[in-house]
This record gives structure tokens, sequence and C-alpha cells, in this order.
């Protein structure tokens, strides 16, 4: 988690910051959770950065899958 707040703006600004920060970052690898609140709890929102192991592909990323027997180009 890279940021818990209460003030939107302050999760806009740490967004534009990531975003700056590392300009090649993958939309699905970013994620805000909104906790909605109630009268005796306020709204809190989380921003998350996906980071994958070594070696494991990003999201969004296609799998290196191969193709099945028989369902390559030519086929059928």
């Amino acid at each position: 988690m890279l940021l818990e707040t209460r003030d939107r703006s302050e999760l806009r600004a740490a967004l534009l910051r990531v975003r700056a920060a590392r300009p090649r970052i993958d939309a699905a690898a970013v994620r805000i959770d909104t906790l909605c609140g109630r009268s005796d709890r306020p709204t809190t929102y989380l921003l998350c950065l996906f980071v994958p192991t070594p070696g494991s592909p990003a999201p969004g990323s296609p799998s290196p899958v191969s193709p099945s027997p028989g369902r390559g180009p030519g086929t059928g």
C-alpha cells in the first residue's frame, strides 16, 4: 500500500506522483480502494501498487502460453 488518506485531493496528488515517477506503469497494476464512510467513520481511500515477483508477468500482460496442438495457423 502506498497511501491511506481521507483526503481525495491527496489521493489524486499521490497517483500523479506515482505516474510521474514510473511513466511506463501499467494501469492494471494500480488499485484504488474506497472504504465508504458512515456518520461515525469518514470515507477512506487506499492507493496500492501491484509489485510482481521477479519472473512473473505484470497484470494485463499476455501470459506465455504455448498454442494447443492442432490449433496453430493453417489447421482447420
